[in-house]
C-alpha cells in the first residue's frame, strides 16, 4: 500500500493515487536509466507554491478493475503544492490546479480521455512516520489499494475506485511500521474514514465497463437544477 497521492489515482498515479509513504525519503544516486524517487513528504516550502515533480506525471500501472489499469497523463496539468511543517513535527502537502487523466484498462482496451480532477486537497504526514490523513475535495479520483482499506471504502459505500464531483473524503490510514528508504510498504494496521461528504459519486470500473459498451461517461460537472 503506498499512502501518498491517491487523488488523481488524487490523487498519482498521478495525483490520485499512489506515490511515496510518509517517512519516505531521498534514495542515494540510481543509475542513470534508473529515475530518482522523490522525496515525499517534501521539504517545507514556507508558503510558497511550487510546480510537482515531473516523476508526479509519469504513466503509473495499478491491479484494478479485474485487470491492470494504466493511468497517463493527459493535456492539462496546472497542479502545484506546497508543504508546511507544524510545531508538532507534522507536515501538512496542499494541492491546487487541475489535472487530467488518460485511463486504460488492459483487458479490453477500454479507455476514458481526459478525465478532470480539480479538487483542493490537503495530505498530512504526522511526525510518527506511520500515520498520514488524506483530505480530498472533488473533483477527485481516490483508489483504495489495500485490502483493509478497501473494507473501509465498501462499509462507507465507496467503490474501491471513487471519482466524485464534490464534496469531501477524508481518510486516515495508519501503516504497521515507518517504512524506509528503498523498503517495501508495511501493511495498513488502521483505515478510518472521518468524513464523508461526496455527491455524484462513479465507479471507476464500471466508468470503464460504459467506454467499453460505447456509452459516454459522465463529465466533471455536476448536474445543475432547472
Amino acid at each position: 500500500m503506498r499512502t501518498a497521492h491517491r487523488c488523481a489515482a488524487a490523487t498519482a498515479a498521478l495525483l490520485l493515487g499512489v506515490a511515496t509513504p510518509a517517512s519516505a525519503t531521498m534514495h542515494e544516486p540510481a543509475p542513470p536509466e534508473a529515475p530518482l524517487e522523490v522525496q515525499w513528504p517534501p521539504a517545507s516550502t514556507h508558503g510558497a507554491f511550487r510546480p510537482l515533480p515531473d516523476q508526479f506525471a509519469q504513466p503509473a500501472t495499478l491491479p484494478l478493475c479485474g485487470s491492470e489499469v494504466t493511468f497517463s497523463p493527459g493535456d492539462v496539468n496546472t497542479t502545484e503544492y506546497r508543504a508546511l511543517v507544524t510545531a508538532a513535527g507534522d507536515t501538512v502537502v496542499e494541492y491546487r490546479g487541475t489535472i487530467t487523466a488518460d485511463i486504460t484498462r488492459a483487458s479490453d482496451g477500454a479507455s476514458l480521455d481526459e478525465l478532470s480532477m480539480d479538487g483542493r486537497s490537503f495530505e498530512t504526514y504526522h511526525a510518527d512516520g506511520r500515520t498520514a490523513t488524506f483530505d480530498y475535495h472533488g473533483s477527485a479520483l481516490v483508489i483504495a489499494l489495500d485490502p483493509l482499506e478497501r473494507e473501509v471504502f465498501e462499509e462507507a459505500g465507496l467503490p474501491q475506485a471513487s471519482f466524485f464531483l464534490s464534496g469531501r473524503i477524508v481518510e486516515t490510514v495508519t501503516l504497521e511500521s515507518a517504512p524506509g528508504p528503498g523498503q517495501e510498504y508495511p501493511p495498513v494496521v488502521s483505515a478510518e474514514i472521518t468524513e464523508n461528504t461526496t455527491e455524484y459519486v462513479f465507479d471507476l470500473c464500471e466508468l470503464l465497463d460504459q467506454a467499453a459498451a460505447g456509452q459516454q461517461p459522465p463529465t466533471n460537472t455536476a448536474p445543475t437544477s432547472p
